[in-house]
């Protein structure tokens, strides 16, 4: 098991309380995902704009991989890491680092936006 007190570059760059804070915006956006869908359905919303679904479907997606990954996007994109408390961070400065960061952090977005757009399609249909 890996270590949650430890920067991997590209790998790990979040702490339990930043990890415990991703799995909260999963569970909100997963919820908001089922309350927009169901709204939709509700009104009798065209099957198109319940596409739409996909918005909230993306933020749940972004929040559960970034905490089973271990991995912030963003501080990915920032150069950032923390194993501190909520809200503090540290740099990352070697550069190889940064690169590995930023391919987890691009990788971490694309398969949210692929999950989103996958429910966002479930959605219309249904």
């Amino acid at each position: 098991m890996m270590s949650t007190n430890n920067y991997i570059p590209g790998v790990c760059n979040i702490g339990k309380d930043e990890i415990n804070k991703r799995k909260r915006a999963g569970i909100v956006g997963l919820i908001l995902t089922v309350l927009t869908h169901s709204l939709f359905v509700y009104f009798e919303v065209s099957k198109g704009v319940r596409f739409l679904t996909f918005i909230p479907a993306v933020i749940s997606a972004i929040g559960f991989l970034q905490a089973r990954m271990r991995f912030c996007a963003y501080y990915g994109l920032a150069e950032m890491f923390n194993y501190d408390s909520l809200g503090k961070s540290n740099k990352v400065n070697n550069n190889e680092f940064v690169r590995k960061d930023k391919k987890r952090a691009r990788q971490i977005i694309y398969y949210s936006v692929l999950i989103g757009i996958g429910v966002g399609l479930i959605a219309a249909i249904i």
